[in-house]
C-alpha cells in the first residue's frame, strides 16, 4: 500500500487525513500503554510525548495498521519528514524525496532563538526596580497565568508573580547584578539542556525527528533554567509550608516540583483547566492535586497508581464560581473556541433556523483570540464580559472548561459534538463525564435540550 503526503496532508486510497485526525480512541488507547516507554528524569518528559511522541506514535501506527511499504513525501512538510523519515528508518520501508531539508538552517534557528531569548531577557531584567525582600512564611502561589490568579483570588493565599514582562514580578527581590548572574547561569545550562534533549529524542524517536526540538525550545529554555535559579534562591530566603501551582504537567510544574522537594516544601495542585484523561509518562505534579468533578478521582488515581489526586467541593467551588450577583433574563449562550473555527460556524448556522422555529434567541461569547468580525454576519449579540456569559444562563460549547465552570455559576451547560475528532477530545476529559453536563450530537438535540432548560429556568 502506498502513502502520499502532500504538505501537512496524508493521502491514502483517495482520502485526506491531517495528522491530528489519527488521534481516534484506538490511538488513545495504544499510547497510553506505550506512555510509561517514555518516562524520564528530564523537565520536559511530559512536552516531549504531547507535542512530538504521540504525533509520531499516531502516525507510525497509522503506516504500519495499514501496511503501508511506500511512502511519496517529495511535497511533505519538513514536520511530516522528520517524523517518516525516521519510521521509514525503522520499519525498512521505501521512501520517496526529491528534497533536502533543511537542517542546518533548522540548527540555526535554534540558536538564534536561544541568543535573542536571553538578550531580551537581560533588557527585561535590568528595568525592573529592586524591592526589599521581606521574609515570609505559610503558603504561597506563584502565578504565572491569568487562570491561575483568577482562581486563587477567593483562598485568601499569599502570591508572587512570575513574568520578566512585570514590575511586580518576583525578580524584584533581587539586585539586578543576581538577577544577571543568575541569568548567564541559565543561558548556558541551557546548552547542555538542549544537547540532553535532541540525545533523548534521537532515541526515542530517531536522528531526523530531534531537529523538531528547535524551534520550540530554542526561545524557551533559558527562561525556564531563569525561573528554576530564580525561585530556588527565593524559596532558600523564605520558610514556606505549600506551594499551590496550576503549572501541572509542563516543564515549570517539573522544575517546581523538583523545587518543592529541595526545600521541604508541600507541592499543591490546582487544576489549570480541565484534566487531560490520557496517560503522560509522568504524573500530575503535586503532593496533592485538586481535580474537577467526583469522577475524576478515581480515574486519575487508578490511572497513575496513586491516592494524591482529590476532590473538595468547596475548595472547587471558590475556584470557579463567581463572587458577583448578575441579575437578568436567561441566556442562551455560545462560547466559542479558537481551534477549528469553522467547526464554530457550523454550529452557529446550523442551530440558527431550529432556535428561530422557537422565536429564541442566540449570543455569543468568543474566545479571546477570536475576532469579532468573523461573525458578524450572524447579527447576534456579542456579550464582551465573561461574568455575563457564564452566571445564570444556559450555555453550551464544545469540549471546554466552560461547560464544567458553568455548572458553578447558576447555569446549565451542554455539549455539542458533531464530527469525531470533538467525540474522540471530549471523551478524554473524565470531569466532562459528569451527568450533569449534556450531550448533543446534532443541531436538534441541542435545539430541543435548549427549548426544555428555557422552560426550566423560566420556572
Amino acid at each position: 500500500m502506498n502513502l502520499i503526503i502532500d504538505g501537512d496532508r496524508l493521502i491514502f486510497k483517495n482520502n485526506f487525513f491531517l495528522l491530528e485526525d489519527l488521534y481516534t480512541p484506538e490511538f488513545f488507547k495504544y499510547s497510553d500503554s506505550r506512555a510509561v516507554d517514555y518516562y524520564n528524569k528530564t523537565y520536559f518528559v511530559n512536552e516531549l510525548f504531547v507535542n512530538f511522541i504521540q504525533n509520531f506514535l499516531a502516525l507510525e501506527k497509522f503506516i504500519m495498521d495499514n501496511k503501508i511499504s511506500y511512502i511519496d513525501t517529495t511535497k511533505s512538510s519538513n514536520i511530516l519528514l522528520y517524523y517518516v523519515v525516521d519510521i521509514a528508518k525503522t520499519h525498512n520501508l521505501k521512501i520517496s524525496r526529491s528534497r533536502s531539508y533543511s537542517k542546518y538552517f533548522n540548527i540555526t534557528k535554534f540558536y538564534f532563538h536561544l541568543v535573542s531569548s536571553y538578550i531580551l531577557l537581560v533588557l527585561l531584567m535590568i528595568k525592573i526596580p529592586q524591592k526589599k525582600i521581606e521574609r515570609k512564611k505559610g503558603d504561597i502561589a506563584i502565578i504565572r497565568t491569568p487562570s491561575l490568579k483568577n482562581k486563587i483570588e477567593h483562598l485568601n493565599l499569599f502570591s508572587e508573580i512570575e513574568d520578566p514582562y512585570s514590575n511586580d514580578s518576583l525578580y524584584k527581590y533581587f539586585k539586578l547584578s543576581t538577577r544577571l548572574v543568575l541569568l548567564s547561569k541559565s543561558f548556558f545550562e541551557s546548552f547542555s539542556q538542549y544537547a540532553v534533549l535532541k540525545n533523548t529524542m534521537k532515541i526515542y524517536l530517531g536522528c531526523n525527528s530531534k531537529f523538531l526540538l528547535n524551534s520550540f525550545y530554542g526561545k524557551r529554555l533559558v527562561h525556564l533554567n531563569l525561573y528554576k535559579n530564580i525561585l530556588d534562591s527565593y524559596m532558600k530566603s523564605n520558610d514556606f509550608d505549600k506551594l499551590y501551582t496550576s503549572n501541572n504537567l509542563d516543564r515549570f510544574a517539573v522544575v517546581e516540583e523538583e523545587l518543592a522537594k529541595k526545600h521541604n516544601v508541600s507541592l499543591v495542585g490546582i487544576p489549570h483547566g480541565l484534566e487531560y484523561g490520557f496517560k503522560f509518562p509522568k504524573c500530575f505534579t503535586g503532593d496533592v492535586f485538586y481535580v474537577t468533578s467526583k469522577l475524576a478521582v478515581n480515574y486519575f488515581n487508578n490511572l497513575y497508581k496513586t491516592t494524591k489526586f482529590i476532590f473538595d467541593e468547596d475548595f472547587i467551588t471558590s475556584i470557579f464560581r463567581k463572587k458577583i450577583i448578575i441579575k437578568s433574563e436567561t441566556k442562551i449562550v455560545y462560547f466559542s473556541e479558537p481551534r477549528e473555527g469553522n467547526v464554530n460556524h457550523q454550529i452557529i448556522s446550523g442551530l440558527l433556523p431550529f432556535l428561530k422555529d422557537f422565536n429564541v434567541s442566540l449570543k455569543l461569547k468568543l474566545h479571546p483570540k477570536e475576532k469579532q468580525e468573523e461573525y458578524q454576519k450572524y447579527n447576534l449579540e456579542i456579550i464582551e464580559d465573561f461574568n455575563e456569559a457564564i452566571i445564570g444562563n444556559i450555555c453550551f460549547s464544545r469540549k471546554s472548561t466552560i461547560l464544567l465552570e458553568a455548572l458553578y455559576n447558576d447555569s446549565i451547560s451542554s455539549a455539542i459534538l458533531i464530527n469525531q475528532k470533538d467525540k474522540t477530545i471530549f471523551s478524554n476529559f473524565p470531569s466532562l463525564q459528569i451527568k450533569d453536563i449534556n450531550q448533543a450530537y446534532n443541531f436538534k438535540e441541542l435545539a430541543n435540550w435548549i427549548i426544555e432548560s428555557h422552560k426550566i429556568k423560566k420556572t
